[in-house]
């Protein structure tokens, strides 16, 4: 057992406790970068307050994904099924809790500069492919190499004996480790349309946006989430209990409000784009041995070298060019259209009408958006379990609002230079 337990005051939790291990893990230099990458990129700039980081999000979602298996391990069904399914002890509940928090306190570790805004300039991974790498594969490579010794070698670590490989089984590994069957079932803690991930960031990106769009009954979820069964194999899965399917629903909704409101927020999308455009002249000028990408994660002193501080030097040094100036004066390009969340054919035709005046004048620059992503993925319904028999069904087929939500939105602008 610790002799120590740390406590970080959080804007959404209150106070999250740490012991020796998770607190010489946060004070890593490695980790210490994640301080430095802001959650939202430049969000700030349509709304001010989002300025929160990535080493916040991550002991959040620590926070979150011990709330939510402790939810599920305190419940007696779930106890016994996990005893007779995984033969799991109370041993094995701590083992496994301590394997959880360490996932997720580690699952942004390998986020680039600005977040997901600069995914674009990741490396190809396939030659002759447009398949890049993730930032899921720099969190696992970044483990392995720089907290295998902190995970395996602590004190800590002698009650559990847990390899790294335990940790990022969680975040995508495809390594081969023991009990993976029941590492399959608790990544969707960390990872699923569900997740600890997900339930963080709405709540802390609403708080800090100032808006109200992501709050939801935090409470509730945690106490409403079980395991329950397939119908037919009687494989156990996460889910929650059909007494709170509302809301599962309600965080559904939460994240198509903050999408459409926040995420897909004009400014933010503009600006998106002139990050993505300065990164990319900086990595071409002031590192040219990256050949235009961020490092490969088989370069990962390199690659943790990058973060939003070091790009903003390289902005105001001029390495940016002329979007790095756009975005230190904040002078972005201007939205002249924009289509409806799913676009009708007479909104992409006007676009295509103005994009093609615009091309004929010539005499201002221009650029066209596409912001995009899923409301609900039906191939990973969240399950609701019923409290008599333990088998699941989809949310899709309870609740007519996820079930409409299926359609992806693919949202166009067109931006023009401001003159």
């Amino acid at each position: 057992m610790s002799k120590n337990i740390y406590e970080i005051r959080d804007v959404v939790y209150g106070f999250v406790q740490l012991d020796e291990q998770e607190w010489e893990i946060i004070n890593n230099p490695v980790y210490q970068r994640l301080r430095r990458i802001k959650q939202l990129s430049l969000t700030d700039m349509a709304y001010p307050g989002a300025t929160h980081t990535r080493l916040e999000h991550s002991i959040g979602v620590m926070q979150m994904a011990t709330d939510i298996y402790n939810s599920i391990t305190n419940k007696d069904r779930a106890r016994a099924l996990l005893a007779d399914q995984y033969h799991l002890t109370d041993g094995g509940i701590d083992r496994y809790r301590k394997i959880i928090r360490l996932a997720a306190l580690l699952h942004d570790i390998g986020h680039a500069p600005f977040s997901h805004t600069g995914e674009n300039l990741m490396p190809i991974k396939v030659p002759g492919t447009n398949k890049r790498y993730d930032h899921e594969e720099y969190s696992i490579a970044i483990i392995k190499k720089y907290f295998r010794d902190i995970i395996e070698e602590h004190p800590i670590n002698a009650n559990y004996q847990i390899k790294a490989e335990e940790v990022t089984a969680l975040l995508g590994d495809s390594t081969k480790c023991a009990f993976q069957g029941i590492l399959l079932l608790f990544k969707g803690i960390i990872s699923g349309q569900l997740d600890a991930d997900r339930a963080d960031y709405l709540l802390r990106d609403s708080i800090h946006t100032g808006v109200n769009y992501g709050l939801y009954d935090k409470n509730r979820l945690i106490n409403c989430i079980d395991i329950g069964q397939m119908q037919d194999t009687d494989a156990l899965v996460l889910a929650v209990q059909d007494g709170g399917w509302h809301i599962a629903e309600s965080l559904v909704l939460a994240r198509y409000q903050m999408f459409s409101q926040v995420y897909f927020h004009k400014t933010r999308r503009a600006y998106d784009h002139h990050v993505s455009c300065a990164v990319k002249e900086i990595l071409d000028k002031a590192y040219p041995d990256f050949g235009g990408y961020y490092p490969t994660p088989e370069n990962l002193d390199k690659y943790i070298g990058l973060d939003d501080w070091s790009m903003y030097g390289k902005t105001k040094d001029g390495y940016g060019g002329k979007h790095g100036q756009i975005i230190l004066e904040r002078r972005h390009y201007r939205k002249v259209y924009e289509t409806s969340l799913l676009p009708k054919p007479e909104e992409e035709e006007e676009l295509n009408r103005l994009r093609t005046e615009i091309q004929q004048k010539g005499d201002m620059d221009f650029f066209e958006d596409e912001a995009k992503t899923k409301w609900y993925k039906l191939d990973k319904d969240i399950l609701i379990c019923d409290e008599t028999s333990g088998y699941v069904k989809e949310l899709s087929r309870i609740s007519p609002i996820v079930r409409h939500m299926v359609d992806a939105p693919r949202m166009k602008r067109l931006y023009v230079e401001k003159k």
